[in-house]
């Protein structure tokens, strides 16, 4: 089984074209799109559910895209959430329903897929509340690390939202064992025993080196299960997971266009870039 994986799309109908034409070359099975493929033109701050916003004042009305997105697997972004926010039941017209209607998360054989917006990001590893917003500027951000304790404990998990390309991996610490000292400790050996132990406790977050030309190996064998029904969803966390991998996929709207080939017989995560055709340029 052969996934492209885009997300971030933000509404751009040439970009979806050239990842669908890319995708199709590489001989892809499925197509998923990990949310965002809408843009809300009302900014996070003008956000007021309260109010009347008339249809074009919320999304730009495209039913050929949003009949081209109905044919994909789909996960709702921190933008369809705030146009079904916005629109009132009687305003969606079917074609954009259809596309509305998706979950928040997602598993393709083994993989966990969602957007990112549930994870907080820290700006060069150093955690900004506002770096936290779901809406952050990226394009204008240093790298964005996730915050672990929001990263679903599970193998691995694909996410956009942050419109870089990056993977990083996460170490879930043990449960610490139970100890009986024989002799009494020091008020600070205690206190340096606490805070090494505190330590050990949290999870810890480094980068791995991939690229287009390095492709990313899974671990295990969880790429072999069978695959899911869409909108399926694994569990907040699973047993014995002491590894989680975190793919941020990269911006599809942007140009070359941003897109991850997953190959299930390889067991592989492999970064890809669309462009525009010759026949474009010409």
């Amino acid at each position: 089984m052969r996934y492209a994986v885009l997300a971030d799309l933000h509404g751009r109908p040439k970009a979806l074209r050239r990842v669908l034409a890319a995708a199709a070359d590489a001989d892809v099975d499925e197509v998923v799109i990990l949310g965002d493929y809408l843009e809300a033109k009302v900014s996070r701050r003008a956000h007021d559910p309260s109010r009347y916003w008339p249809l074009p004042a919320v999304v730009d009305p495209d039913p050929l895209l949003w009949s081209r997105l109905a044919g994909l697997r789909r996960v709702l972004g921190n933008q369809e959430l705030r146009i079904r926010e916005l629109l009132r039941p009687e305003q969606v017209p079917a074609d954009l329903a259809a596309v509305l209607d998706a979950p928040e998360s997602d598993r393709l054989h083994g993989l966990l897929g969602l957007h990112g917006h549930q994870i907080r990001w820290a700006v060069g590893g150093t955690l900004d509340h506002e770096a936290g917003s779901p809406d952050l500027d990226v394009d204008k951000a240093d790298l964005l690390v996730p915050v672990p304790e929001d990263v679903p404990r599970v193998p691995v998990v694909v996410v956009g939202h942050t419109h870089q390309t990056a993977v990083f991996e996460i170490h879930w610490p043990h449960p610490p064992a139970a100890s009986s000292p024989s002799e009494p400790l020091s008020m600070a050996m205690a206190m340096a025993e606490s805070e090494s132990a505190e330590a050990e406790r949290r999870p810890s977050v480094r980068r791995l080196a991939a690229g287009p030309d390095r492709p990313l190996r899974l671990p295990g064998e969880i790429y072999r299960a069978a695959p899911a029904p869409a909108g399926d969803r694994l569990a907040a966390a699973e047993p014995g997971c002491d590894t989680t991998l975190l793919v941020n996929v990269g911006l599809a709207r942007s140009r070359p266009h941003h897109w991850l080939l997953y190959d299930t017989e390889r067991g592989e995560i492999a970064f890809r870039q669309a462009r525009p055709s010759r026949k474009e340029h010409g």
